[in-house]
């Protein structure tokens, strides 16, 4: 279980596909917040085909704050866990797998998450190692793979 597992390399090239459709694209080219912000970034990707988006309006800059400025971050997704319970003990399984199971919102979550098909967020990977935690074992959670992601945070709520 202690093996180490490589890290794909993440792609110089951005794949505007992962841009989430609820994601606001900002056109603003004279915000001095720009250079840094995932709005910005996401809209220079933008394939000509784009004919319509959701979008940060320029009024939204005030005195060099946007509140909707969100800061262009790269973070480790986890790929599956086929292995996970090889070494769970087996009165310990099935509470185990339920609690996992709630904790990624239900069966069909659950399953798509540990088949490699939706990646786990840095947080979703914590929260299974402290589920894994609460049930006394100190071991490394065995993820079947990583590869990095750009992050893309939510709208503001004030």
């Amino acid at each position: 279980m202690n093996e180490t597992k490589d890290i794909i390399s993440h792609d110089d090239e951005f794949d505007y596909s992962a841009v989430p459709s609820w994601y606001p694209l900002c056109f603003n080219t004279g915000c001095p917040l720009s250079g840094n912000c995932m709005h910005y970034f996401a809209v220079a990707h933008a394939p000509e085909t784009l004919e319509t988006c959701r979008c940060v309006l320029p009024h939204t800059l005030k005195n060099g704050h946007c509140r909707w400025f969100d800061k262009i971050k790269v973070m480790t997704m986890a790929v599956g866990f086929s292995h996970l319970y090889d070494n769970v003990l087996k009165s310990d399984f099935t509470s185990m797998r339920k609690t996992i199971t709630a904790y990624l919102h239900g069966v069909k979550f659950y399953y798509q998450y540990m088949r490699g098909e939706r990646p786990l967020t840095p947080a979703q990977q914590q929260g299974i190692r402290d589920i894994i935690k609460s049930y006394g074992y100190d071991w490394d959670v065995p993820f079947d793979g990583y590869h990095k992601a750009y992050c893309f945070g939510n709208p503001p709520t004030d």
